[in-house]
């Protein structure tokens, strides 16, 4: 086959000036190395033919990334062959991994799977000092992102995903031309330019949560209004983008203090309160309590600051203080408490305390056998507990101590409580409380402390998909 007179065909439907403005932009301007994230399916191969048809000056830095996640056999290796055919086809470099490390004793999750494929284009990033990759996300990407991410109660930051340009410290940026145009528009101008691509029969299966809001709700709801969803959903993610936007514009301006002293005093007039957020987030990450407050707690700060607010939070080995228009931290260093702010647990890892307790963690596969366990309460709540993680971000845990004020829903109950509560409840001497450690997620959410019930908001049911197995072991 032909493909470059293929991709000048796909160009002759698509034009250049269809494709989102500020995704050429950056390529335009890029001087480094670029690479194309292609599958095989229609929306990546539509993104590689696109980006050599209309940007013939940077082919000679163009490669063509694929990477294999060896998940549907011999299918999989004929994604890998394909893609391979057409760079060679369009002369460009080819470079192609593989998620050889898999534990296939653990079930998949997309979670999983996205993370070892953005190792694999780091690794080409890396190589090459800095790159820029290009991706093939279409319009109704950022609809089925834009339901995941609101069910997870994200922020404003998390619900503008996915951005046209997405810039990283360690020298990648993403770039995602394909936003304007949908999956139909797409297949169409394939089909009637004669192009093949490769069809993933995974896709169909509705175990996974993007899959099914793609297969199962989104053409409910779609048929259920007169108006255009994906289209709708790209304007809303544009302007969530354009506040994110105005949050930074605003706040790097002189209105804030810097988020790097440990006592300051916010001006006399005061911005909007989603920049004053902004800067409370920075300000709690410059004193290195990210994971320690939680989530309301947060919001309670928020709601002091002001003429006459006054209040204390416990956050990390110390305390944030608000007195009016002054925020500090107070450190302190209780004799009978390890002198740590927090760890991070990732899936599949272990993690050893400055104590001796060790953390683990590993993917198990659901099975009725698994589930009557469960019921019989055949795990020791002191030292092994399943999570839930359907329906939480779960690329990494926080492990710290528990801290005065710390709450969550313990399994089964009608409620929160308060841990202190619970230590009560259980008889767990004071001097021991402050060696008890917590884990919660990366949004301050407690999943277990160690010798309490696990929360209920993520226990494990018959529904299940994707199940984390955590472990704790103390050496006295």
């Amino acid at each position: 086959m032909n493909w470059p007179e293929k991709a000048d065909a796909l160009a002759n439907s698509i034009s250049k000036s269809v494709l989102h403005s500020q995704t050429m932009e950056k390529i335009e301007a890029s001087t480094g190395s670029l690479g194309v994230a292609c599958s095989g399916g229609s929306d990546s191969l539509a993104a590689l033919l696109l980006t050599f048809a209309h940007f013939p000056e940077i082919r000679s830095r163009l490669t063509v990334l694929h990477f294999n996640h060896l998940l549907r056999g011999e299918a999989s290796e004929k994604d890998a062959v394909f893609v391979e055919e057409v760079a060679k086809g369009l002369g460009l470099s080819f470079v192609d991994g593989s998620w050889d490390d898999r534990d296939v004793t653990i079930p998949i999750s997309e979670a999983r799977a996205r993370k070892a494929r953005h190792a694999f284009f780091d690794k080409f990033v890396n190589e090459k000092n800095g790159a820029l990759i290009i991706s093939g996300h279409q319009r109704e990407d950022i609809l089925e992102t834009l339901m995941l991410r609101i069910a997870r109660a994200s922020n404003l930051k998390g619900l503008s995903a996915p951005k046209p340009v997405s810039e990283f410290a360690y020298g990648k940026t993403m770039v995602r031309p394909l936003l304007t145009l949908s999956k139909a528009a797409l297949k169409t101008s394939l089909a009637e330019a004669a192009i093949p691509w490769r069809e993933d029969a995974s896709n169909s299966d509705s175990g996974f949560d993007r899959n099914r809001l793609r297969n199962e709700v989104i053409p409910v709801w779609q048929e259920a209004t007169q108006f255009d969803l994906g289209g709708a959903a790209s304007q809303v993610r544009a302007f969530l983008e354009e506040a994110d936007d105005a949050v930074e514009y605003l706040l790097s301006g002189s209105a804030y203090p810097s988020a790097s002293s440990y006592d300051v005093r916010l001006p006399e007039i005061l911005g909007p309160r989603a920049v004053l957020r902004r800067w409370l987030q920075l300000w709690i990450s410059s004193q290195e309590l990210d994971g320690s407050i939680s989530a309301s707690a947060v919001n309670e700060v928020l709601d002091r600051l002001g003429d006459s607010g006054q209040g204390r939070w416990s956050a990390g080995n110390g305390f944030i203080r608000v007195n009016g228009r002054r925020i500090l931290f107070e450190k302190i260093s209780p004799p009978d408490a390890p002198r740590i702010e927090h760890f991070s647990l990732n899936p599949e890892e272990k993690l050893t305390l400055p104590s001796g307790a060790v953390f683990g963690s590993q993917w198990i596969q659901s099975d009725d056998e698994l589930l009557k366990d469960l019921k019989k309460g055949k795990y020791s709540e002191k030292t092994t507990v399943l999570i839930d993680c359907d329906s939480i971000e779960h690329d990494s845990f926080i492990i710290r101590y528990w801290q005065p004020g710390d709450r969550y829903q313990p399994l089964n109950a009608p409620g929160n409580r308060k841990l202190q509560d619970l230590f009560v409840d259980r008889k767990i001497p004071k001097e021991e409380r402050n060696k008890i450690p917590v884990v919660t997620t990366t949004d301050s959410l407690i999943l277990w402390c160690p010798g309490l019930p696990v929360n209920h908001f993520v226990r494990v049911t018959e529904k299940t998909k994707e199940i984390l197995q955590l472990t704790y072991t103390f050496l006295h």
